[in-house]
């Protein structure tokens, strides 16, 4: 496996691993398998064959939440690991309970496995897969699977040989279904919990059904990189993002289109997809924001962003876009602003956006409580955060009216205000936020449907989801 594994050419590879199978099936040269192990380990890491575990050890286990690009400008970009829920770090409990069902469980099945190991020494061969299992502890959840087989064959053992010395066979069997039942059981009560939803609902395909008839292959829909695979799937168009292509460098256009204001937000969504489309035929695959800063006279990626808010030649359309933007993703708006919310020259993070979503407040006769220490004062028209008394920009609140057409009431508090207020009656929801998330592209686009007809054309519009196509 070691020789194999070693990062010389194929050919070399499979005749190494030929001609020492057939060495060791000569038992008068069993003397040199030591020798033999020893030269492979050397090959092993004199070629490079720890690399590829080396890369993985450090995108999973070692990797900061912010990541320089090695190559070109070094760019920084936010690390897409720091913010998927499996690949983030378990408390002991949760990780004992997602290999064995149960701490007590995970124990004994350490034992069994050990015991078995003991007994059979062929089973030291599955040591890297509790190796990879136990990395989940600072890993996240999605490691744990790989040691589940395997601690499952050391309770098992462990069962059968405790059952084993029970003289009377009814007894013995007795013990061996009871034992067994007893591990299954809080496995199978998470099992029932486990209660996980789509993905999209029935309206949200629906609207992607659509949207595929509308649509060409070769058009682009740009949305976050979780809806990335299903929108493909659904709409059969191409997607800058999805499940398996989300590194911080290709986040960083889908977050700042999502995050900024329109003007700026439509001329990054065209520049991201004709450059996306170029770099598929460069025989060197390139960053497409440094790439982009480079061939606007720019050495600055700062200053090429700042150039967004002017005019500026944006490359020759190629295809259509369209924009996916899911109610959903209001509960994931700050994760997906992290993306662009930093100075890619040095890494340094900007000062988080106020952004703060209720969906369970107290309304009482004088105020409403949005809860997390936030209470809105009615009769002031004040908004109380912890201790800090903060004006009232607006107070915009929206319905669907029987045709559903998007109905909304602006209130104009305070021109110098700090806050934005929006409520959102069919969702019964609450948004308070600042003027930087305010007028972001999703915000204007997706809650109030206040869209700049110069640059985009309402294309469906759904109270699950809405679509739009960018004009430029």
């Amino acid at each position: 496996m070691l020789l194999a594994m070693s990062n010389l050419d194929g050919y070399i590879r499979f005749g190494l691993v030929v001609a020492s199978y057939f060495v060791f099936k000569q038992e008068n040269l069993s003397k040199y398998t030591y020798y033999i192990l020893g030269i492979s380990l050397v090959a092993f890491f004199m070629t490079g064959g720890f690399q590829p575990i080396w890369v993985q050890l450090s995108q999973y286990i070692f990797e900061s939440s912010i990541k320089a690009e090695t190559t070109g400008m070094s760019l920084h970009f936010f690390s897409v690991m720091q913010t998927v829920r499996e690949a983030g770090k378990i408390p002991f409990e949760t990780f004992a309970n997602r290999i064995s069902g149960h701490t007590a469980t995970f124990v004994f099945s350490i034992i069994g496995y050990l015991y078995l190991s003991y007994k059979h020494r062929i089973m030291l061969f599955a040591l890297p897969m509790i190796g990879l299992g136990f990395l989940a502890s600072v890993g996240g959840l999605r490691f744990t699977v790989y040691a589940v087989p395997i601690l499952a064959l050391g309770i098992a053992f462990l069962i059968t040989e405790v059952s084993a010395k029970i003289p009377e066979k009814g007894l013995k069997y007795v013990s061996m279904i009871v034992l067994t039942l007893a591990i299954l059981y809080p496995n199978y009560k998470h099992i029932e919990a486990y209660k996980v939803p789509t993905v999209f609902n029935n309206t949200e395909v629906q609207v992607l059904d659509e949207l595929g008839k509308i649509a060409q292959r070769e058009d682009y829909v740009v949305s976050w990189w979780d809806y990335g695979y299903p929108i493909r799937y659904y709409a059969d168009v191409k997607t800058l993002v999805d499940g398996g292509k989300h590194s911080g460098k290709v986040n960083y256009p889908i977050s700042y289109i999502l995050t900024n204001p329109q003007h700026q937000a439509a001329k990054m969504a065209r520049l991201d997809v004709e450059y996306t489309e170029k770099n598929f035929l460069d025989a060197k695959p390139f960053s497409n924001i440094e790439q982009m800063t480079k061939d606007y006279g720019f050495s600055d990626t700062n200053t090429f962003l700042n150039s967004l808010n002017g005019d500026i030649t944006l490359p020759e359309k190629t295809r259509d876009i369209y924009l996916y933007l899911p109610f959903k993703m209001l509960n994931i708006y700050p994760t997906v602003k992290l993306f662009s919310n930093m100075n890619l020259m040095d890494g340094k993070k900007f000062n988080n956006p106020f952004f703060f979503v209720s969906k369970q407040f107290k309304d009482s006769q004088r105020s409403i409580d949005l809860g997390g220490g936030i209470v809105l004062d009615k009769l002031k028209g004040e908004l109380k955060i912890g201790k800090q008394i903060v004006s009232i920009k607006r107070f915009i609140s929206t319905a669907y009216d029987k045709k559903g057409i998007l109905q909304k009431k602006v209130q104009a508090r305070n021109k110098s205000g700090q806050i934005n207020i929006i409520f959102m009656s069919n969702y019964n929801t609450f948004l308070v936020l600042d003027d930087n998330v305010f007028n972001s592209l999703y915000i204007q686009l997706m809650v109030l449907e206040e869209y700049d007809k110069n640059l985009f054309e309402k294309v469906i519009a759904d109270p699950y989801c809405k679509v739009y196509k960018l004009k430029i």
